[in-house]
């Protein structure tokens, strides 16, 4: 098994990876925003892939994170 000290590591990673995502999300964003052509597809599909390929896993990751910090905190893990 894994240490208590292994286990904070994990629920940290999971935390710094899923911000990280976020982040990725917003810079992406403002990136695609000043490179957004008017005759391509409408502004909101690319917002809408964007969420899908940043924001869910980001969402995921923080709430296992989450879910695991309260575990690791209450013993059960």
């Amino acid at each position: 098994g894994f240490s208590m000290r292994g286990k904070v590591w994990i629920y940290k990673f999971l935390f710094i990876v899923g911000f990280g995502m976020a982040a990725g999300f917003i810079i992406q964003l403002c990136k695609d925003a000043g490179q957004y052509k008017m005759y391509a597809l409408p502004f909101y599909y690319l917002l809408f892939f964007r969420v899908i390929e940043y924001l869910l896993l980001a969402v995921f990751l923080i709430i296992s994170g989450y879910i695991l910090r309260k575990k690791v905190i209450s013993g059960q893990v």
